[in-house]
Formats: C-alpha cells, sequence, structure tokens
C-alpha cells in the first residue's frame, strides 16, 4: 500500500456489527513501528495500554460503574459495544508543567497517534477515536491508572475493515495562501 493511499483512505470505522478479533502481533508492531514519530527534541510522551478482547467486558465494567452511576441501561449499552470489538487501546500523553514542552508534546503525540492508526489501517485493522466527557473522571481515570502527570487523550476502538470505506468530501482544500 502507498503512503498516499493510506493517507486518502483511512477512515474511522463506526459500525461494530459483530465480534471480530485483531491479529495482537499485528497490533503491537504498528505501536512499534509508530514510535519513528517526530518527536520534537527525542521526547516521546506517549504511552499505550492494550486492552485485549477478552478484557473488554471488565474494563467497560471498571468504568461505566462511575460514568453511568444511575443509568443501568447506558452501562448495558457500552458493555454490549465495546465486547464487540477486536480490543481497544487506551492513548496516553505525558503532561508537562512548561507550556513550550507541554505544546510539544500534543505536536509529538499527535504525530504518533496518525502514524500508529495509518499503520493499524496498512495492517487490516480498523480503528476509532474516541474521548467521551467521562475520560475526564477522577475515578475513571484511577481506575485505568493515569497517573497525576498524564492525560488520557482517548480509546482507540480496533476493529475490522470489512465495510467498505466511502471518501467524505474535505472541506479543507485551498488551504495555501502567500505572503
Amino acid at each position: 500500500m502507498e503512503l498516499q493511499d493510506a493517507i486518502s483512505n483511512r477512515r474511522s470505522v463506526k459500525k461494530f456489527k459483530h465480534d471480530m478479533t485483531i491479529d495482537d502481533n499485528a497490533l503491537y508492531e504498528a505501536i512499534e513501528k509508530a514510535t519513528d514519530a517526530p518527536n520534537h527534541g527525542m521526547r516521546e510522551p506517549w504511552r499505550v495500554v492494550h486492552v485485549a478482547k477478552d478484557r473488554l467486558g471488565n474494563m467497560s465494567e471498571d468504568i461505566t460503574r462511575f460514568a453511568f452511576p444511575d443509568s443501568p441501561e447506558k452501562r448495558a449499552d457500552h458493555y454490549d459495544k465495546v465486547t464487540k470489538l477486536g480490543g481497544m487501546l487506551l492513548l496516553i500523553m505525558k503532561a508537562d508543567p512548561r507550556q513550550r514542552q507541554n505544546r510539544e508534546n500534543y505536536f509529538a503525540f499527535g504525530a504518533f497517534a496518525q502514524n500508529l492508526m495509518l499503520l493499524l489501517y496498512e495492517a487490516g485493522i480498523g480503528t476509532c477515536w474516541k474521548s467521551p466527557a467521562y475520560i475526564f473522571e477522577p475515578k475513571i481515570r484511577k481506575a485505568l491508572n493515569i497517573e497525576d502527570d498524564e492525560i488520557l487523550a482517548g480509546f482507540l476502538y480496533l476493529t475490522d475493515l470489512e465495510e467498505p470505506m466511502t471518501k467524505a468530501k474535505r472541506k479543507n482544500r485551498d488551504l495555501i495562501s502567500e505572503y
């Protein structure tokens, strides 16, 4: 696959219709390769936690008791959705109290995350980045072992690519202006 094809055709996979599995070796290889991202002064401000398919139910139960304490329906819906995935990654970024370094962490983390999603697409693994509001809740951060100096950027849902991907027309064309 050509790089431009991956950039042009990778899309978030939002339909999780059936139980499926992913190749953990391909996943780990993509994570390793993604670390070649530009990283602003050799900083690597990321940490990835893999939630394997057989642990998705436990993870859902651990977080939804805090995310939806008064809604058994929402807890059940979350459990049903995530347990159909092939796995999940928690994308975690190191925070830095220094403004410039923290900004560079964001840039490096974004390059890593983009590399990761492109490499997973190339390996036949679909992704969808989710960042629900409850990821900021202290009890959920604690349940997921997120340190005080870390930012839980979101969950990267892992699924297959069997659905044909439709390419949305991009709005950001003609971005170049001259000085």
